[in-house]
């Protein structure tokens, strides 16, 4: 089983991201960024293509920048192939988690939904966290 890795985002987000992933997985996982809208190529033609490339049995998950968002859209229609996954919203934690899981079976949809929990809780504003004074500090 192989398992792929496409980050799709407007403009350099994916490319980006997947640079700061090879860097931190030493480039363990097979990540594949496509950046839409740095040239005059359709979005449809540039996920059609990048779809249809990979054999019935190559699990592929496929993190987009937003779910409204076109790049997003243009993925919707591969979401019934055969060991695809799907998933909107992503950063860091979530592709690193990806990445980070074990490529001998294919990802289920429960442990797809853990790792989306995991990186939702990374989402954090830092200005409501107090830091804990001890006593002895002083």
């Amino acid at each position: 089983m192989e398992r792929k890795i496409v980050l799709a985002s407007h403009h350099r987000l994916a490319a980006g991201l997947k640079d700061t992933l090879d860097f931190i997985t030493n480039g363990m996982a097979d990540v594949i960024a496509l950046t839409a809208y740095l040239d005059n190529q359709p979005v449809e033609e540039q996920v059609q293509a990048l779809m249809t490339s990979f054999d019935d049995e190559t699990e592929v998950v496929v993190l987009t920048d937003m779910t409204a968002g076109s790049v997003n859209q243009k993925f919707f229609a591969f979401r019934n192939r055969p060991h695809t996954q799907i998933i909107s919203g992503m950063n860091l934690p979530l592709a690193l988690g990806v990445a980070m899981e074990p490529a001998n079976d294919y990802l289920q949809t429960e442990r797809i939904k853990s790792l989306i929990e995991q990186a939702q809780a990374e989402i954090t504003y830092v200005n409501d966290i107090q830091p804990e004074i001890d006593d002895d500090d002083e």
